[in-house]
């Protein structure tokens, strides 16, 4: 047989196919590389998958099964017993703590959810569940109860006793930290272990917007998880007590007291004895009686002077009606008697005047005798003239006019001497009334500084006290353990178990062994096996059916029969030789330029 002629086409062809040679990137597919139809899963594949391993499938869902359904029957069962507490507004709520005052700037309106949700926290607390523990002993909440309690502590039994098969093993002489003896560290630890178990089996539940707390409890026996729910809720009811406790408080109001009380008597003593040795009674009361004393005397003095100038104004008037009536008056009035002395003087001045007239006559007019004798004539005749008259008996008394006059003068003297001298004792008074004022404004200050504190002691002495009694009030209270918090259900004994819930749980063992049955099927065939091999057998397979397409065709072997090949070549994994049809098993050389893997054409 001669050997063909190489077609040019196939040439042209096979550059193409060095040009679209598959792809990869560095141990993945480039993104160019299209999604094969091999690769993907599908259903039909996947139920015959599980049809072939059913066998397998049922076997695994089977010991699953069966193993979860053992451990639910060999489980111990679970006990529920549950109590309800009450947080009415009572004292503790509404209460302050005595050695606190509130002002009109703290506000005590707050919601009494927080409160609610406070005594839950509480309630859940270690001090709580350390109390419980106390109270019903570690040794009855250690005790084992369950035969896989019981089993481990025989086994740690086992191990620490000195039997053959465990006397190879090393043997601790007790650990212990600090001043801890062995036995005490060892009684610590169990102490520890009963808290937690109190911790993990309560289980405390606050009401959306109520004020009960619910207290639960779950464990292995039921007479035990009774008695820890009603251990929990008894002590917290003690505990809520001491909480709103303030220890120390009474001893520390009565010791304030007594020294307030001491204080204030010394305060209010020295506030007496200043006010006697000042003789005030009271500062204010003092100068209001001041006040009242100054204007009554001022009234008083204005009325003497007033009076005191109508009375001078009187008497003067009294005197000058005085100086101007007669003080007396005649009452009887005789005329015509005769006058004897004025006969004799008349005739003695006859006698005068002739011897006068004589001597006269013989002195000339200019002579200074002459003027002496003329006027001694003329006075001798008017005494004789003076005496001519008839004589006139009078008798006079006192006037009654310028008596009354006088006396009313006398009167209004004396009234107006009285009103001066009372005038001046006001004045006095009044001066000596300002001095006291004076006096008091001094001690004034002083007053008000005694008057103070000894009002402040008064005042800092009846809050010890009132404080003092709020504080015996809440000691006797708390003696009587009365808080807000009461238990209105106790703990209920339950014999009725509450789980673990065995046939939910086989349920889920059963679905959980059908899970791990599907799933070992699946790992144990592969879905690409059932197609007729492994992956490496479909690329040979791949490679043959190239080889005879290539034999069977011509030269002339079109485009697209070559694109076929490469796109079957392109399913290749990156991590396994790749032998793409070659027929002297020659592998895909690596391109060291753009880093991709050139499938060769086959010849």
């Amino acid at each position: 047989m001669s050997r063909s002629q190489p077609d040019p086409n196939s040439t042209s062809s096979a550059s193409r196919l060095n040009r679209r040679s598959t792809h990869f990137s560095a141990g993945s597919w480039s993104p160019s590389a299209p999604t094969e139809s091999w690769a993907m899963v599908t259903p039909t594949e996947v139920l015959q998958s599980f049809r072939r391993r059913l066998p397998s499938i049922i076997v695994t869902t089977l010991l699953v099964t069966m193993a979860v359904v053992a451990v639910l029957i060999v489980w111990p069962n679970q006990y529920r017993s549950e109590g309800l507490m009450y947080v009415r507004l009572g004292r503790g709520a509404l209460a302050v703590d005595p050695t606190t005052k509130t002002t009109q700037s703290v506000s005590m309106q707050e919601s009494r959810t927080a409160e609610v949700v406070s005594i839950g926290e509480m309630i859940g607390s270690r001090e709580i569940a350390e109390r419980a523990v106390k109270r019903i002993g570690v040794e009855k909440i250690n005790q084992p109860r369950t035969w896989i309690d019981r089993g481990l502590k025989d086994i740690e039994a086992f191990f620490q006793s000195d039997h053959q098969l465990t006397s190879w093993l090393p043997k601790s002489a007790g650990k212990t930290v600090g001043d801890l003896t062995p036995e005490q560290y060892q009684a610590q630890l169990e102490r520890e272990n009963a808290i937690k178990k109190v911790s993990q089996a309560i289980n405390v539940q606050i009401a959306k917007n109520g004020y009960t707390v619910a207290v639960a409890g779950k464990g292995d026996d039921p007479l035990l998880v009774q008695s820890v729910v009603q251990a929990v809720m008894d002590e917290y009811g003690r505990y809520h007590v001491e909480a709103h406790s303030v220890d120390g408080s009474e001893p520390f109001f009565e010791k304030r007291a007594k020294e307030s009380r001491d204080i204030a008597l010394a305060t209010r003593r020295a506030l007496q004895e200043t006010r006697n040795e000042m003789g005030w009674l009271s500062a204010a009361s003092a100068e209001e009686t001041l006040r009242e004393r100054i204007i009554d005397l001022e009234m008083k003095l204005n009325t003497a002077d007033s009076e005191l100038a109508e009375a001078i104004s009187q008497a003067e008037e009294l005197r000058r009606q005085l100086d101007g009536t007669k003080e007396w008056v005649p009452v009887e009035v005789t005329l015509g008697i005769a006058n004897a002395a004025g006969d004799q003087m008349r005739s003695q001045l006859y006698d005068v005047q002739i011897q006068d007239g004589e001597e006269l006559s013989r002195v000339s007019p200019n002579h200074p005798r002459y003027k002496l004798l003329q006027e001694k004539m003329q006075q001798s005749a008017q005494l004789a003239n003076a005496e001519r008259e008839d004589r006139e008996e009078r008798r006079e008394a006192i006037n009654p006019v310028y008596q009354e006059l006088e006396t009313q003068f006398q009167t209004i003297r004396a009234k107006a001497v009285g009103l001066k001298s009372r005038r001046d004792a006001v004045n006095e008074r009044l001066a000596a009334t300002q001095l006291d004022l004076r006096r008091l404004n001094e001690d004034s200050t002083r007053l008000a500084e005694l008057t103070w504190e000894a009002e402040l002691a008064e005042d800092t002495y009846r809050e010890h006290a009132r404080s003092l009694e709020e504080a015996r009030v809440n000691s006797e209270l708390d003696e009587l353990q009365m808080s807000d918090v009461s238990v209105i259900q106790d703990a209920t004994l339950n014999l009725k178990k509450s789980g673990p819930m065995r046939g939910l749980l086989s349920v889920v063992g059963l679905l959980l062994g059908l899970s791990l049955g599907l799933l070992q099927a699946i790992l144990r065939d592969s879905p690409v096996a059932s197609t007729g091999g492994s992956r490496s057998d479909f690329s040979r397979h791949t490679a043959g059916k190239v080889r005879r397409r290539s034999k069977s065709n011509s030269a002339a072997t079109t485009d697209t029969d070559l694109d076929d090949v490469m796109h079957e070549q392109d399913t290749i994994e990156v991590n396994e030789p790749v032998t793409a049809g070659l027929p002297n098993g020659d592998t895909v050389a690596t391109n060291e330029t753009t880093g991709t893997f050139n499938a060769p054409m086959p010849r």
